[in-house]
């Protein structure tokens, strides 16, 4: 097939294009590049500032692709919100790539405004970024504007005009998959996960018991909050200050993707993720590495996979207490750590592998093609 990613996040859609390639299939990812990650990718629909004039330059910029955007059997949208430009720039270019191409689907990743009222619902999951316990979060209150603007009408009625004009849904993260369930079912709904080029990336970590342990942060200094990495953070200066003898704390802040994986890779622990059911790009990314991760791994998750043996995640809590004591543990028993490095990376290969959710991918396109 000739396939037309669009848009991207954290390199999902460039690292999904590997794995379909290794099917035969002839893709073209088009994205801004993840903003400052500056992720590949085949044509550049980055907005050169913020602003109008950037805006008007970017929609400029798309409206003269827009014949390079067409003849595809399969366009996926990595959201409703596939282009740094206003909603009703949007939905131009969202009818214009359905009308050059045939069936368009929509990759379940990250903020939109169902998946925002979803995720502040304390009835629906117990935490979230947005709220813990029916509490809210930092970043709730912080984000306060946001989220009115996410639930509000420009927003809502621009994400319902898109769910209700694609073919079919791929999500990436269990949270994504059981919002999207309240709307729409099988056939056209699929779990896909996040896709990871295992072939790309070795295991060089924990391959044997360290001396002192090396904790990695990767910071986003406008996220923290919304990821949890300000809490994780305080948790793990607290325990390196207890055990100086036993770890060391590596944080590294806004690097470009490339940058960033590399400073990972010398380090034994990455803290990723406080309020997620499920692991997301940088812990599988670092599990893949044989890295021990604690991250999102509720039971739930599991579950839902299918996974009933090998659970090599530290479900991380979002408690300031538990967290620590979480770390502490880590740190306390290095010996642990080679084992689970293992059992991280064949977890990564058998559930998250490109070539793997590559397939998810294709399944749900070739139920839902229109022929």
């Amino acid at each position: 097939m000739k396939i037309l990613l669009m848009g991207d996040a954290s390199n999902y859609h460039m690292t999904l294009a590997i794995g379909l390639r290794s099917f035969g299939h002839e893709v073209t990812v088009a994205s801004g590049g993840s903003g400052w990650m500056r992720t590949g990718r085949d044509v550049d629909l980055s907005r050169p500032w913020d602003g109008k004039l950037g805006g008007a330059l970017l929609w400029a910029k798309v409206r003269r692709l827009l014949p390079r955007l067409s003849g595809y059997d399969v366009v996926q949208i990595v959201s409703p919100n596939f282009l740094e430009l206003r909603p009703h720039r949007i939905r131009h270019v969202f009818d214009e790539l359905r009308t050059r191409n045939g069936a368009v689907f929509l990759t379940a990743l990250g903020n939109d405004s169902r998946y925002v009222e979803f995720a502040g619902d304390p009835s629906r999951l117990r935490y979230s970024e947005w709220q813990v316990g029916g509490v809210p979060t930092r970043h709730a209150v912080e984000a306060a504007q946001t989220r009115r603007e996410w639930l509000g009408e420009e927003l809502r009625l621009h994400d319902n005009y898109i769910y209700s004009n694609i073919d079919g849904i791929g999500t990436a993260l269990y949270e994504y998959h059981a919002c999207c369930r309240e709307m729409r079912d099988a056939p056209d709904l699929q779990y896909c996960g996040i896709p990871v080029d295992t072939d790309a990336v070795e295991r060089t970590c924990c391959l044997d018991i360290p001396g002192k342990v090396r904790i990695f942060v990767g910071l986003q200094r406008g996220r923290m909050a919304e990821k949890g990495t300000d809490r994780m953070l305080a948790a793990a200066q607290e325990v390196v200050s207890r055990h100086p003898d036993k770890a060391e704390l590596v944080v590294v802040e806004n690097r470009p993707y490339d940058e960033y994986i590399e400073l990972m890779t010398s380090s034994h622990v990455m803290l990723d993720q406080l309020y997620s059911y499920t692991p997301a790009t940088n812990a599988l990314l670092a599990m893949a590495r044989g890295m021990t991760v604690l991250s999102g791994a509720e039971p739930e998750y599991y579950d839902f996979i299918g996974e009933r043996d090998n659970h090599p995640i530290v479900n991380a809590i979002p408690d300031d207490e538990t967290l620590r004591r979480q770390i502490e543990e880590v740190v306390m028993h290095p010996g642990r750590l080679p084992q689970v490095g293992a059992q991280g990376r064949e977890f990564v290969m058998k559930h998250n592998d490109s070539r793997v959710v590559a397939e998810r991918f294709m399944e749900l396109w070739q139920r839902n093609l229109k022929c």
